[in-house]
């Protein structure tokens, strides 16, 4: 990672053009997830605290001469990271520019090109993160000019996930089914070493064994909410909580393996983020990650990263 170079969704320095726009896709981890229950819209009712990370995607818009809104790959850190990615109107990346086509009627059309760093099937939010960037990218590259709202309520209409990255915070406690965002200002950085296994995870299959506590057994947000705004690794540690990991460990048995051996190598608490199956530890700085990603260089999994809270 460049540390010069910031991870927000933001123009990167000498690309912006007047008919060509590149901007960064930042993934999210998630420090601390509770089911509240389910919702009649078949989501559940959910809290978690999402902070935006160094780790993303790269994505290019460019405007062109035709009305279509057209999507290709680039090139990527990984070939296994192309595998799965649809290039049709499945992708949430069209999916959000038709919707911003649909809600203010314009023709512009444009040609997009994703350079993918984020695996998929992870719980990094790699394609909510990728929804979000195309709508704020075109909503400049077309002249727009929608305000933040507006982009929100097409958002939410996209995915659980895409209104956090719409707001372009650092740190956040989403909840609903994650369409609200309430701000945090944390006062440090993180910094985490995170491995996917080679088996990524259904969110539907993993909520779908998910046992939904009672009342009393519900975990409270503001013991994490504090750790993030006074920055301190420790006490983060202590009290980070994802409820779906049970779930999503008898679902991926491999996973399960993959934290077990983290567990070992690393003398640390593992975590998972979002619904897998992304597994991670926190490091106290830079250079310990640094030490833990050797240290966990020979595992058996499709990716490993050391990367920022941004």
């Amino acid at each position: 990672m460049n540390p010069q170079l910031p991870a927000r969704i933001a123009p990167e320095p000498g690309v912006a053009t007047a008919s060509a726009l590149q901007l960064r896709s930042p993934a999210k981890i998630n420090v601390f997830l509770e089911v509240h229950g389910a919702r009649g819209d078949g989501f559940h009712e959910l809290e978690t605290v999402m902070l935006r990370t160094g780790l993303h995607d790269v994505l290019r818009f460019e405007a062109t001469s035709s009305e279509e809104v057209t999507l290709q790959l680039a090139d990527y850190s990984l070939p296994s990271l192309a595998d799965g990615f649809p290039l049709d109107d499945s992708n949430l990346i069209l999916r959000a520019a038709h919707a911003l086509r649909d809600h203010t009627q314009t023709r512009q059309g444009a040609a997009i090109s994703v350079h993918k760093r984020i695996p998929a099937e992870a719980g990094l939010a790699g394609g909510s993160s990728n929804a979000a960037t195309t709508l704020l990218g075109l909503n400049q590259l077309w002249g727009l000019k929608l305000p933040k709202q507006t982009l929100h309520d097409i958002a939410a209409s996209l995915g659980s996930d895409v209104n956090f990255f719409v707001e372009d915070c650092p740190a956040a406690v989403c909840s609903g089914r994650g369409e609200r965002v309430a701000l945090i200002q944390p006062s440090g950085c993180f910094h985490f070493v995170a491995v996917r296994p080679t088996s990524g995870n259904s969110t539907p299959e993993v909520f779908g064994r998910l046992n939904i506590p009672c009342i009393a057994e519900r975990r409270n947000v503001g013991d994490t909410v504090a750790a993030v705004q006074s920055g301190c690794m420790g006490t983060l540690q202590e009290v980070a909580f994802n409820r779906l990991t049970l779930a999503a460990t008898d679902l991926n048995p491999q996973m399960a393996e993959l934290m077990s051996l983290m567990r070992q190598m690393t003398d640390r608490t593992v975590f998972m983020s979002g619904s897998g199956s992304t597994c991670f530890v926190i490091a106290r700085n830079a250079r310990e990650a640094g030490r833990l990603k050797a240290r966990l260089q020979h595992l058996p999994c499709q990716w490993l990263a050391a990367f920022k809270m941004e």
